[in-house]
């Protein structure tokens, strides 16, 4: 069969990657590079020439199992990595960082600090109570910001923690992740070990950038340019009908 495939995002490559060895496979896609969001850029240093990923970064063993079979049918080899997550508010001075006690210390005097202790013990109170209101019908129409309300957790703790690390995660504001879906928000977090403390899923990272993730599985077949200029394929033509595009010949998929 002719089959085409529209966008060659990491879903896009890997249907190609599973047709091309019986069918015979096109791929439209709108932008110059295949992968979708993955962004790989070299950064030269004294050092040398680092590959630096800002759009797919990493993967973990609990959540990606189908991605890390894939890899290893491409005979990709994950990279250990390490997650953290680390605040520095120039406003109220507080740094700190979750990596390890040192870190999380990084700054000695929030050792007698009775704010930062209560910072803590919040975040292992909020763990809980996500993980509570995940067994419960979640409301689909909370926010996260409804959620810290009902049950009386603190602006410092909104501020210097769940704000940020969800602003972080997801490119939001402060603003934004205060009217974030509270059923979403939650199960990312479960889902990526983000409640725990301890036994959290291991972070792994694609040597040499997740653009080396883009080339072996495309298939032999893939016509080069926008997919704007297939002449409408997205939206025009009926399923099975004729797509003619700039450079690539019209055919039936």
């Amino acid at each position: 069969m002719n089959i085409a495939i529209i966008g060659n995002g990491i879903a896009g490559l890997t249907c190609a990657w599973r047709l091309a060895g019986h069918h015979q496979v096109t791929l439209f896609e709108a932008g110059a590079t295949p992968g979708g969001h993955t962004a790989t850029v070299d950064v030269a240093t004294p050092q040398g020439t680092w590959a630096i990923d800002t759009g797919f970064i990493v993967y973990n063993d609990r959540t990606y199992p189908r991605f890390m079979g894939l890899l290893s049918e491409l005979g990709i080899g994950g990279q250990k990595t390490q997650m953290s997550f680390s605040v520095h508010n120039p406003a109220s001075g507080l740094e700190y960082n979750g990596h390890s006690l040192t870190s999380l210390f990084a700054q000695r005097r929030n050792l007698l600090k009775p704010a930062f202790w209560g910072l803590l013990s919040e975040i292992v109170r909020f763990n809980r109570l996500a993980k509570l209101a995940l067994t419960e019908a979640l409301d689909p129409g909370a926010t996260l910001e409804s959620f810290l309300a009902r049950h009386r957790f603190s602006p410092f703790f909104a501020r210097h923690y769940i704000l940020p690390m969800g602003a972080a995660i997801w490119s939001s504001s402060l603003q934004e992740m205060r009217r974030f879906p509270l059923p979403l928000f939650l199960r990312f977090f479960e889902n990526h070990g983000l409640l725990d403390i301890r036994d959290r899923p291991q972070w792994y990272v694609v040597p040499g950038g997740s653009r080396n993730t883009s080339a072996p599985c495309s298939p032999g077949r893939r016509s080069p340019g926008p997919a704007a200029q297939r002449a409408g394929a997205a939206g025009g033509a009926p399923p099975g009908g004729s797509y003619p595009a700039a450079g690539v010949r019209g055919g039936a998929f």
